[in-house]
């Protein structure tokens, strides 16, 4: 695991959230997946991400359950890619 994703992961467990999951894509990214219902939560998190520097923010909006899914995105330094 990365510094990245550690400093993320410690910083979403002072908020109030459902679940955090990690994933590691097929290119090579490193995915944190937050649940949460508070929006000012998902945009703190968003800020604190983004300030990092990781490559992609997304955040999904669950109309049916009133949650938020925030996809936070780096990338893996320990994969290579063939040219």
């Amino acid at each position: 695991m990365q510094d990245v994703q550690k400093k993320i992961i410690r910083f979403v467990l002072d908020y109030d959230i459902s679940n955090i999951n990690t994933y590691a894509g097929y290119k090579g990214d490193l995915i944190i997946k937050v649940t949460t219902k508070n929006r000012e939560d998902v945009i703190d998190l968003r800020k604190y991400a983004l300030s990092l520097g990781v490559k992609e923010v997304v955040i999904k909006e669950k109309l049916d359950t009133k949650q938020y899914e925030i996809f936070c995105v780096t990338v893996d330094d320990d994969v290579y890619t063939l040219r």
